[in-house]
Order: structure tokens, then sequence, then C-alpha cells
């Protein structure tokens, strides 16, 4: 089978959808399927290249200022196009990558199926443009799709009123797992972030937190790891105002796995998530996650840390000083915490295991569409 893949950002640039896009395609290709994916360029990166057996393909775009998501590039449109394959597959709402992708497939005939990695509830004039995209945009491609896979369950409540409920399908984001060879988190002397600066990412929240966290763990390190998209420069003059030292950082995705073993924990302190890789990565890393009660938070840390998982949420600053001082002050028993969960993320999110059930939902509609 042929798989075309179309995001508005992909690999070397960091995020959910293009860790989600780039394991899928991985573990396709070793199943002896053809993947290709169409995005736009970044930075110095090659306008063709093969990566892990993936096929992929940038173009020059068109970019809207403060929404990231939203490029469009004629380049691409055409190659889509021009592409003969079994099945069209875009991810993310808000970027128009599946609109132009659904009109795509079904001009040619062949299946679309659109992932949705969350659905953010925007204000202001950004939930101006949520409206118009939806009215618009998701309209027409929510018609022509055939399968809508959700990677988080508490998206299904909102873009059920979107499209056929039938249509929905549940598979969660997943993990490159792997045992051993990690550096334990008692070693580490850093609370970090990893993920974008951006506005809905809730930064701000832990940097008051680890203001009241320092006054009793004068030594621990606090690291604001991604991306900035707009948001740098703000949380650096809030972290001066509260007299917190935090490293600002942008690492490649190649470092991230140093990112993760020089932490002793991680937070995710966001206002919205649907589901999160960076919860999948902190405890595959042996890293003590810290979360607001976003997305599928809730589902998640009860399946990993069981009757722990309380521990790890947090509803507010004052809140996750609580919980970081406590991990601080018993790092022994939150050892044994992290360790058992590990053993059971292999067990029902490992991207081997989520590829198998993408891949049916492709095949399904494949089939049925000829």
């Amino acid at each position: 089978m042929k798989i075309v893949h179309v995001v508005h950002l992909f690999h070397p640039a960091t995020g959910g959808i293009e860790t989600h896009v780039f394991h899928l395609g991985k573990e396709f290709v070793k199943n002896g399927h053809e993947v290709v994916v169409l995005t736009t360029k970044i930075n110095e990166a090659p306008a063709q290249e093969e990566l892990e057996g993936i096929k992929i393909k940038r173009f020059w775009s068109l970019n809207l200022p403060f929404v990231s998501s939203v490029n469009f590039s004629p380049g691409l449109f055409f190659e889509l196009l021009r592409q003969n394959t079994d099945v069209y597959c875009s991810h993310g709402y808000g970027s128009l990558m599946p609109f132009f992708t659904s009109i795509t497939a079904f001009l040619k005939g062949k299946p679309f199926i659109f992932t949705l990695h969350g659905y953010p509830r925007l204000t202001g004039i950004l939930g101006l443009f949520q409206l118009l995209y939806k009215t618009f945009a998701a309209s027409v491609f929510l018609r022509i799709v055939k399968r809508v896979i959700i990677v988080s369950k508490k998206s299904e409540e909102v873009i059920a009123k979107e499209v056929s409920p039938d249509k929905i399908v549940y598979v969660p984001n997943g993990v490159e797992y792997f045992e051993g060879g990690i550096k334990p988190f008692t070693e580490a002397d850093s609370i970090s972030y990893i993920g974008r600066l951006d506005e809905y990412k809730g930064i701000d929240v832990l940097i008051r937190a680890f203001a009241i966290v320092r006054t009793k763990n004068k030594d621990i390190k606090l690291k604001i790891i991604g991306k900035d998209e707009g948001m740098k420069e703000k949380l650096q003059n809030a972290a001066e105002s509260l007299k917190v030292d935090a490293e600002f950082l942008e690492v490649p995705y190649s470092e991230v796995k140093e990112a993760y073993e020089n932490s002793k924990a991680i937070v995710l302190p966001s206002k919205y998530e649907g589901f999160s890789m960076v919860w999948l990565e902190s405890v595959n890393y042996e890293r003590p996650i810290f979360s607001t009660l976003v997305g599928d938070a809730e589902l998640f840390f009860e399946n990993v840390y069981g009757k722990d998982a309380e521990l790890f949420l947090f509803r507010n600053e004052n809140e996750l000083a609580e919980k970081l001082n406590c991990f601080l002050e018993n790092e022994e028993r939150f050892a044994l915490i992290v360790k058992n969960a590990k053993e059971k993320l292999g067990k029902d999110y490992s991207w081997e295991e989520i590829a198998k059930r993408t891949l049916d939902i492709y095949y399904t509609k494949t089939i049925k569409s000829r």
C-alpha cells in the first residue's frame, strides 16, 4: 500500500504531530508499505530526502503570522494532485493541510483519513479564526473524510458535533518503547518543561510554582526547553520578576533523549492538550511527569500510575509546588512508581501496536473505496 501523509511541519521540526507521523511512518515502512510525507520547508532542510525509509518532500509556503499551523503552499498542492496513492492522510485541526488533502482525495476518488490530535478552544482573534476555519475549511474536509482518528477520547465530544459519530475511531498516541540504558532521575538536578513556548502551554504557571519550590529546594534548577512561538521574552520577564534563574533552550529532535535524561522531573502545565507525547516520553525515559488535568491526562495517568495517579496531577501553581516538593522529599518512593509505570507503558502504547491499529483503518477504507 502507498500512503501519503500531509502535515504543516515535519522533521527536523519537533512537536506532537511531527513525532506521531514520523513513528507511524517508520512502522508502516517496516511492514512493507511505501510512505510519502508532504510538508513545508523549514530552515535548511533539503527539499527532498529519505529518512528511515520515509520519502519526504518539502515545499515553500506562505505562513500566516501568529498561527504556525496555517500555511499555504501551491507547490505542495500540485504535488498532491500528482501523487498516485492508495490513501491520503492529514493531521491537525486548524491546519489548511486537511482541506487541500481532502479535496485531492475527492478529485482522485481515493479515501481521505484525518487524524485529530486535539481541539483547542481559542479566544479573541484566534477564536474568530477558529470559527472561520470551522465554517469554511473543516466543514468541507469533514464531509469528505472516511474516518476521523482521534488520539484523545476527550476530543470525541467536541468533534462529534461536526462529523458523523460513526466515522470516529479512537487510537491513542504511541511511544518508541525501549528498556534500560537510562540514567536514573535521582542523578539529575533540573525540573524541566519540554514543548512549544506558546500561550496555551501555561509555562508561566510552572515558573510561579518553581519560585515556591526553590524556597525549600535551593539546588534544584529550572529548564524551559522548546521552540519559541512568541512567548519566550514574556516568560523570561516573568522568571526575572520572581528571581527565578530559568534556562531557556531549544534542542533538535536528535537531542531530546538527553533533555529528558538531564531532567529530574518533567512538568506539563498546559491549558489544553489532547493526548500529549510528553506524557508518553516522560514515562518511557523513566521521568516523573506532572500535568494539568487536560485531555486524556486522567485516563493515561490512571493507566500507568494506578492508585498513585493523583500524585502527578495538579490544578494550579500552588498544588504543583506542593506536589513537586513532595516528590523532591520522597525520591526513593517515586523511583518505584516510575519503574512500574514504564512496565505498563510498553504493553499498551508501543508504536508497533498503534501502527497496526491504524493500518487496519487504512485497509478497511481503501478496500471499500475500490
